[in-house]
């Protein structure tokens, strides 16, 4: 029992916290071959490599990028005005082109998170198929609670056929 409580806590720690094998291992007062076995037998690195590679995550990583583009879009921007009022004609060339390239980057990365909420939009029958998977695995792991969510069940596939349209 002791085993389970910790490796519940491992996977929360591996899978959920990015935490590294040999910190659990020291955290929880476990071995770390026997971190190893459960992180390569229950599948917890492809949980943690789906999470940080979900389309939210892509999509706030990319949003960050632009930013910190924009801001030095703006920068090159007030640094080519200076240029041109100090009649810098060589600094202004390079600043210009640097101010290309950061347009272009701003661009490509706009392209990757219009392609990246294109690619994630789940289909509602996909969608309503995993829910059946869902409802269908609770009710063999637990009849009465299953029996107990069916109007949850209608309630919420109403309002999510809803969301589709």
């Amino acid at each position: 029992m002791a085993k389970e409580k910790e490796q519940k806590i491992a996977r929360i720690m591996f899978v959920e916290q990015g935490k590294t094998a040999k910190e659990i291992s020291r955290l929880l007062n476990v071995s770390e071959p026997t971190l190893s076995k459960w992180i390569n037998t229950k599948g917890w690195r492809d949980e943690r490599n789906a999470r940080l590679s979900a389309p939210g995550i892509r999509t706030e990583n990319i949003k960050q990028l632009i930013n910190q583009l924009s801001e030095e879009r703006l920068t090159l921007s007030r640094e080519l005005k200076q240029a041109e009022l100090d009649g810098d004609l060589k600094r202004c060339a390079e600043l210009r082109g640097s101010i290309a390239r950061t347009d272009d980057a701003v661009s490509k990365w706009n392209k990757t998170l219009e392609t990246i909420g294109k690619e994630s939009r789940v289909s509602l029958a996909t969608y309503l198929a995993v829910m059946e998977m869902i409802f269908d695995a609770l009710r063999s792991h637990d009849e009465k609670l299953f029996l107990q969510m069916l109007d949850f069940q209608e309630v919420h596939l109403n309002e999510v056929s809803l969301k589709f349209k």
